[in-house]
Formats: structure tokens, C-alpha cells, sequence
């Protein structure tokens, strides 16, 4: 408490002082106390029963409750009821809004409620009772508790509709007086504990702030708040006293799991170490948990987690998975789009936004995904196509949550569209190339201020990424590209580089920046921040400038695996024959989009995340960018290969796995050990689990199998899926992990004498070099 609430607290404390030592001779003056507190009463009761517009009793209301709190100072055990009726006549009239769900009366009105209900809260006598409820007397005390939990209570059931703008998430007003409320909860979770009950009455104020903070969080946009009034960290040391069982726990995690929605949030979860906490309750408690608290904690943890960590746990992600899809078929089903415990479509939707970066994930939910009822692959796609369809309208232009889902759709759309065979299925929509269509060339801040996490990409952008993938308005965007000067003031003799990252690494690019300026007589550099001033298109200046580079270079990263924005714009210079030159930093893990395409290219590492390069490395990629310019100078412009042994392309990953195993691959396949084998399945990403399930001796084993595979995959799959059950208990074998197993028997070299062998017992078995089977 700083000095002048010191102050205030004085003054509070005098006027009680002066009340409770009232004698006989101030018995008059009680008399006209009571009579005020009737007063305010009938009118009050005059307000609620009038036909009065509701602005009007708006108005008159407030400034009567104002006068009711006013009034509680020199209340006694005897007001006790006019009190409480005076509390619900006020809470009857405040939420009785106008009728029309849509109407911008009703929008004006609401806010109105709500922003009244805080300024409220915050008058000096409620902010000193949260603060420090023990120099209140005990009437008085029950009496504040009362009138602050009955503008909570209206708080509470009016945000869901409050249309929040920019200026409200900037403005910090309400700071304190959040913190008050999140140490009166605070203070009430260490008293229950302290008399060992570890359970928050439901009807207290603290389960009312709770209650008020969960549908608070709803609104990521302003999470924020909350953030800077430190709710993240209270709320995680709540939940090492409360009982994990109890109702203010499972309010506990929904404010976790709202706050986690907000990159903001996330992060200050993060840093108070929030991603453990909850994995440790879900994998030490979870018979504590109910089936709702366990999926908050699911997809909180998802929300915390990177992509590479969320796959590292197989199992759980499926589940969280099938969770996710079953909550939007369920959602999608319901006219408010609200599934049975609650939550709104919107927030399983921003999760897989997410996951879908990776295409393993996205290839679970349509191919694999375990829901009720069963979807096939057209239905799933089906289902958020027809959700985009449905929200889309003029509606949404004012509607936060409207446009969260049409953003979130929009990428997980954009996530699907970067694969060629579910592309058809997305072109053959007319209405959904309509909507998209009309999106693209809209203009974002036209509409309601809308918070946009990191994990996503504005609707605009996200629009323009679909038609780019599906080639449908593409074509005329790309024959302006080359009649498009690139800069009026350049030196068309150079070569020119084009530098494609994440703008989540413009430290490092800078660093890229610096060094390649060493060389910048013989070439000249291309990088989107250089021509973001005009109103030009960003993206047709970036798919310009690939146009009419004659080398790219991408500095990879996991962030440049998770950007859908980057991807297009590999994409897109692959399409176009561009050589590539790969700068990894850092460690960017695996990248099954990525990795297929650049296997064969040289590339450049930089191990480590000092503050300067490292000078050797440097001269290594200043060296490959001019040999490639002198490779590619005066011709036709072919993708950069390495010269390789006649063996299957590897991806970059995949290489540094072969010689970081040790793995010959110049060995003759007939000469291979058992150690050989497995380090052939380890290189592409098979593992090891699986290959000691099936303990091949030599290369005539793995072709041998491989021809009974061909005859019955699914069988195979499902006679080594329980024996691998069996054999690691607690684990199951994927399909997809089986698949990738079986595919890798395509790239695995043949020995001609074993070819010459099998074809004499089977016609039709291939003759190439490979085991091409599948």
C-alpha cells in the first residue's frame, strides 16, 4: 500500500471511529442515516419496476449505488436487509440491456455496464476493503462483501458480449485494483488452508473474483491486464494449496488455460516456470483431476509448449488431438457454438492452429483422429470449411470472437492447402474461393482491434497464403511480378540475394546482414524490410524480389519451420528452380516440409547464439554464395546440387544423423552388419523401439519382408502394433510411425543377386535398383 492509500485509510478509519461512538444523543441522527438508506431503496425499487428506457435507469441507478456505498460507512446490523435488497434491485436493473442481440445500442450499452461496474469497484472504500479487510468492522464488512459481489456478479455475466477496443487494452486504469482482488483471493486460499479445509466457499468474494477473473481471461485481448497485475504467478501458487478436486480449481485452470491463449500470458506462465507445474499435477495427481480440469491443463500445456516439445510426447499429443477435435465437432453442433462444458469453438481451434505447423499433426487429425462420430478425410476438412462459411457475414466485423475464429480457420486452412492432395477437395468449394477471395483484399483495420498470436497470421495475410497455395488468383499476381522494377536505383550487373527468415530472428539476421556486406562489390541484397514503406502488397514485392534474385538464402530456424509466411515463400523459390543456400542456427530440429527439399544443397551452420558469428563460418558462407553466383551466372537458373553416390536424397537432417552415426554410406549393401541396418532406419527418423522389433540380420532379410508387406500392409501393421504393445508397455506404435518405417524400405539400396534371386519366385517383382514396392 503506498502513501496516499495509507491516507485514505486513515480518513476511513476516523469516520468509522466516529460512527460506532454514537450515544444516545446522536439517535436523531441515525434516524435520518436510515432514512437516506430507505430512500435509496424505493427509488431504486421505482427504477426497477418503471418502463423507463434502459439508459435512463442506467443512469439514475448508478449514481444511486454510488450513494449506497457512500452509505455503508455509518450502516449497522440493522440495514442489513434494505442493504441486501438494494444490492439485487441494482444488479436486476444494470443487466436488463436492450432486447436486440446485434444492435449497436446494445453493443454501447454493455460497455457502458461493464466499465461502470469497475469504476465502481474502484471508489476508495471498496479499494481499501480489498486491500485490507481487518480495519473494517464486522457489519460494515459483510456489507462491502455484498455490494462488491454484486458488481461482480454483473461484471461477470456481461463481458462475454463487451466488444472491447484498442484503447481499452492499452489503458492500465483497473492495474490496482485487480491486484487488490488477486490478494484478497490470495489471502482467503492461505486461511483456508491455514484451518485445513484447502477448499474457497463457492459463495464468498473470493470464489466471486475467481469467477470474475475466468470470464475475464475469456477476452484474450485483455489478458494483459491481468498480466501486469500479476495474476499468472498468484494463480500458479493457488493451485499448490487448493484442493485439485475443488471448484476453485477447476477455476483456477480455466484462468491458466485463458491466460495461456495470449502470447503475453504465455510467456509470464513461462517464466514462473507454469509449463512444469502443470505437468507435474497432470502426471503426479491425475485421479485429483476431473475429465474437464485434465483437458484445460491439455490444452494450456499446448499453448505453453513448443512445437518440437509438444511432439516429443507422442501419445499425449494424439490424445490432446482427438480432445481438440471432438470439442469442435461438438461446438460446430451447438447454436452458440458452445460445446457441453463451455467451451466455445474458438478454442480448440487456436490450438490446432498451432500443432498444424507440423504436418504430422495435421495428417493425425484427418487420417487418424479418433472422434465420435467417426470423420472421414472429406468430412474433416468439411467441418472447418463450413465453420468459416458460417461466420463469415457482416456480423463480424464488430464481433472479437467472430473474427478469432474466421483468423483461426483461415490458418488451419492455409495449413492444409500447403498439401498437394487436399488441395482439390479446397478448390472445388466455390462459396469458401468467394469468402477467401473477399478476405484477401479487405483491409484488417476496418474491423474490431483483434489480438493475433504470434502462432497465427492476420486474416488478410492468411487469405492471400491459400489462394498462393491453391493457385487461384496467383497467376495474375505473378505476371505483374516481372515487369515490376525491383529498386529504381540499383546496379542491375550484380547478382542479387534474396535473405528469406522469421522476423522472430532479427537479431541473427542482422548479424547475416553485417557479414554479407563484406561482399557487397559482388552482389547486391534483397530483404522485405528494405521495401515495407510503400502501400504496395508486401507479398508482391517478396515474390518479386525471389522473381529476380539469383540466389536465396534461408536462415533456418524453428521459428522458419513454424511460419506459415515462410514457408510460402520457400515455396515459392523452389517452384522456381532458385538456388538455395541453407543457413541453420541454433538448433531448428526436424522439419519434414523443409528437410525433403533442401537434403541435397550445401549448407552453412552456425552451432551457437553468441554475440558475434564465428569468423570460420562466416568465410564458409560468403565462399558458397560466390561459388553458387558463379555457378548459375549467365545460365539458366537450376536448384544448387551437391555431387552425391547414386543413393536416395536424404534430408539435411537426415545427413548430419549419418555422420554423426558414423554410417558408411559408401559400404556395399551386401557388407552391411545389424549396426548398419540400424543406422540406415535411424537416418530416416525410424525408431529404434521399432527396429529391434523386427531384428533384421542382413539386407536380404529387409527385402524379403518387404515383398510380404506389399502384399498385406494393413495386416503387417496391425500384427506388429500389439506386439509392440506387448512389448513396451504403456506405448502404442502409430500408423503413421509404421508407415514411416515402411516407406523408408523404398530408399533402401538392392543387392542385384538377391533382385536376380526373388524374380525367379515372383514375376512381378520390380527390376530397378530399389525396393519400390508401396
Amino acid at each position: 500500500m503506498d502513501e496516499t492509500e495509507e491516507t485514505k485509510c486513515d480518513v476511513f478509519k476516523a469516520e468509522k471511529e466516529s460512527v460506532n461512538k454514537s450515544s444516545l444523543d446522536g439517535k436523531e441522527s441515525t434516524d435520518t442515516s436510515k432514512k437516506s438508506l430507505q430512500s435509496i431503496r424505493d427509488q431504486l425499487q421505482k427504477l426497477h419496476d418503471s418502463d423507463a428506457s434502459a439508459q435512463d435507469r442506467y443512469q439514475e441507478s448508478n449514481e444511486l449505488y454510488s450513494e449506497l456505498i457512500d452509505y455503508i460507512a455509518r450502516a449497522t446490523d440493522a440495514d442489513a436487509n434494505d442493504i441486501q435488497i438494494c444490492a439485487n434491485l441494482f444488479e436486476e436493473v444494470m443487466l436488463q440491456v436492450p432486447p436486440e442481440s446485434d444492435s449497436k445500442e446494445r453493443i454501447l450499452f454493455t460497455r457502458k455496464v461493464f466499465f461502470t461496474s469497475l469504476n465502481l469497484l474502484c471508489k476508495p472504500e471498496m479499494y481499501t476493503y480489498l486491500n485490507d479487510n481487518q480495519q473494517t468492522i464486522i457489519a460494515q464488512a459483510k456489507f462491502y462483501e455484498l455490494v462488491i459481489c454484486a458488481l461482480l456478479s454483473i461484471a461477470t455475466s456481461i463481458v462475454d458480449e463487451v466488444s472491447f477496443i484498442k484503447t481499452d487494452t492499452a489503458s492500465r486504469k483497473y492495474i490496482n485494483l485487480f491486484c487488490a482482488m488477486c490478494k484478497w483471493v490470495e489471502r482467503n486460499v492461505h486461511e483456508a488452508t491455514a484451518i485445513c479445509t484447502e477448499e474457497v466457499d463457492d459463495s464468498s468474494l473470493a470464489s466471486c473474483i475467481l469467477s470474475f477473473f475466468w470470464n475475464l481471461t475469456d477476452s484474450t485481448v485483455v489478458v494483459p491486464w491481468l498480466v501486469d497485475a500479476g495474476l499468472p504467478k498468484m494463480v500458479l501458487e493457488w493451485l499448490k494449496v487448493v484442493t485439485l478436486s475443488s471448484a476453485a480449481a477447476q477455476q483456477s485452470f480455466s484462468i491458466i488455460h485463458n491466460i495461456s491463449r495470449h502470447d503475453d500470458g504465455a510467456d509470464e506462465l513461462n517464466k514462473f516456470d507454469g509449463l512444469h507445474i502443470l505437468q507435474n499435477i497432470q502426471n503426479d495427481y491425475e485421479e485429483q483431476l476431473s475429465d474437464k480440469s485434465d483437458l484445460l491443463i491439455s490444452m494450456a500445456t499446448a499453448h505453453l509448449s513448443t512445437v518440437e516439445e509438444i511432439r516429443s510426447n507422442n501419445k499425449r499429443k494424439n490424445r490432446i488431438l482427438n480432445q481438440l477435435l471432438q470439442m469442435t465437432i461438438d461446438a460446430a453442433q451447438e447454436d452458440d457454438y458452445r460445446e457441453g462444458d463451455g467451451f466455445h469453438v474458438s478454442e480448440p481451434l487456436t490450438v490446432f492452429v498451432k500443432l498444424f505447423v507440423d504436418d504430422h499433426s495435421l495428417e493425425y487429425v484427418f487420417n487418424h483422429a479418433e472422434t465420435e462420430p467417426q470423420l472421414t478425410l472429406s468430412a474433416t476438412i468439411a467441418l472447418f470449411v463450413d465453420l468459416l462459411i458460417a461466420f463469415q457475414g457482416p456480423s463480424a466485423k464488430n464481433d472479437y470472437r467472430k473474427q478469432l475464429v474466421i483468423t483461426a480457420l483461415l490458418n488451419i486452412l492455409w495449413s492444409i492447402s500447403f498439401q498437394d492432395r487436399y488441395k482439390t477437395k479446397l478448390k472445388q468449394n466455390e462459396k469458401l474461393l468467394e469468402i477467401i477471395k473477399t478476405i484477401s483484399l479487405g483491409n484488417d483495420e476496418k474491423t474490431t482491434h483483434q489480438y493475433v498470436s504470434r502462432s497465427m497470421e492476420s486474416s488478410r495475410n492468411a487469405s492471400n497464403g491459400i489462394l498462393h497455395n491453391l493457385n487461384v488468383t496467383s497467376e495474375k499476381e505473378e505476371n505483374r511480378i516481372p515487369n515490376l522494377p525491383i529498386a529504381s536505383d540499383t546496379n542491375k550487373s550484380k547478382a542479387m540475394v534474396m535473405i528469406s527468415y522469421a522476423h522472430d530472428n532479427n537479431e541473427f539476421c542482422d548479424k547475416i546482414l553485417t557479414a554479407l556486406k563484406k561482399d557487397e562489390d559482388l552482389f547486391r541484397i534483397w530483404i522485405d524490410r528494405d521495401h515495407c514503406s510503400s502501400s504496395e502488397d508486401l507479398w508482391e514485392k517478396i515474390a518479386r524480389g525471389i522473381g529476380e534474385a539469383n540466389l536465396v538464402i534461408c536462415l533456418l530456424s524453428q521459428d522458419y519451420y513454424n511460419s506459415r509466411s515462410c514457408r510460402k515463400e520457400f515455396t515459392f523459390a523452389f517452384k522456381r528452380n532458385k538456388p538455395i543456400i541453407p543457413i541453420y542456427f541454433g538448433k531448428p530440429g526436424d522439419c519434414d516440409w523443409l528437410d525433403i527439399h533442401i537434403a541435397d544443397r550445401k549448407y552453412v551452420r552456425f552451432t551457437n547464439d553468441t554475440k558475434e558469428l564465428n569468423t570460420t563460418k562466416v568465410q564458409e558462407m560468403l565462399k558458397t554464395i560466390e561459388a553458387t553466383i558463379s555457378e548459375t551466372n549467365g545460365q539458366s537458373l537450376q536448384p544448387q546440387r551437391t555431387k552425391q553416390h547414386e543413393t536416395p536424397a536424404q534430408s539435411q537432417k537426415e545427413n548430419d544423423k549419418i555422420q554423426s552415426t558414423g554410417f558408411d554410406k559408401e559400404k556395399s549393401p551386401e557388407e552391411w552388419t545389424r549396426e548398419d541396418i540400424r543406422k540406415w532406419f535411424h537416418t530416416h527418423n525410424v525408431p529404434d523401439t521399432l527396429v529391434k522389433l523386427f531384428d533384421f540380420q542382413s539386407v536380404n532379410e529387409i527385402n524379403q519382408y518387404a515383398l510380404k508387406l506389399q502384399t498385406d500392409p494393413k495386416n503387417e501393421f496391425l500384427k506388429y502394433a500389439r506386439r509392440y504393445a506387448k512389448t513396451y508397455a504403456d506405448d502404442e506404435l502409430e500408423e503413421y510411425i509404421f508407415d514411416r518405417f515402411k516407406n523408408s524400405l523404398l530408399k533402401l539400396p538392392v543387392v542385384r543377386r538377391e533382385i536376380m534371386s526373388l524374380s525367379t519366385s515372383s514375376s512381378s517383382t520390380p527390376k530397378s535398383t530399389a525396393c519400390i514396392l508401396l
